[in-house]
């Protein structure tokens, strides 16, 4: 199973990136699955009382990709704040079997992040101090990188250029299987 994680601090442009891939790879004729992380644990109470921070996530993912693979795909595309993946790719591994990890962090500027985490006008939820917590995560995020790990950096590009190189770091892509063309994948 080729597993794409696509990590990085909130506002860097993950999900963004993650549809502009899957338009692309659609648009190749290769199979694949996206999985946006954050909604596998859009539950109350969070974390679950007695399990580990990552249960829900993990019970979750299996379950999403237990159908996946049961359709015969073998690509999958995951995004996620990820603050440590030495913690985090352990249960991914676990939730999908036999997957052979390509991670990339996203990264951007601070100044670039102060402009995609300010609160929206009309927003009903004020959240306290986004742009220290998207900074945050950012040194946070870099200090854990697992070895392997792939950066790419969104100051100042469009997302069609971004995720251009993220296929283009992506294996499972960018020489894709003959087998794994226009089927399942």
């Amino acid at each position: 199973m080729d597993v794409l994680v696509l990590c990085g601090a909130v506002g860097v442009g993950k999900s963004t990136t993650a549809h502009e891939v899957s338009l692309r790879l659609a648009d190749d004729g290769l199979a694949h699955a996206v999985v946006d992380c954050g909604e596998l644990e859009r539950l109350h109470p969070w974390p679950v009382e007695g399990l580990p921070e990552s249960e829900a996530a993990r019970r979750n993912l299996a379950a999403v990709w237990a159908n996946y693979a049961g359709l015969g795909h073998h690509r999958l595309m995951l995004c996620g704040v990820f603050t440590d993946l030495h913690h985090e790719l352990p249960w991914i591994a676990e939730a999908v079997p036999d997957a052979a990890f390509t991670v990339i962090r996203l990264t951007a500027d601070p100044a670039v992040l102060a402009d995609r985490v300010r609160p929206r006008p009309g927003s009903a939820t004020p959240v306290p101090d986004p742009l220290d917590r998207a900074e945050r995560q950012l040194r946070e995020i870099a200090a854990a990188d697992p070895p392997g790990t792939l950066v790419v950096d969104t100051t100042g590009r469009g997302v069609a250029e971004v995720a251009e190189q993220v296929m283009a770091l992506w294996p499972a892509v960018s020489h894709p299987r003959e087998t794994g063309r226009n089927g399942p994948g």
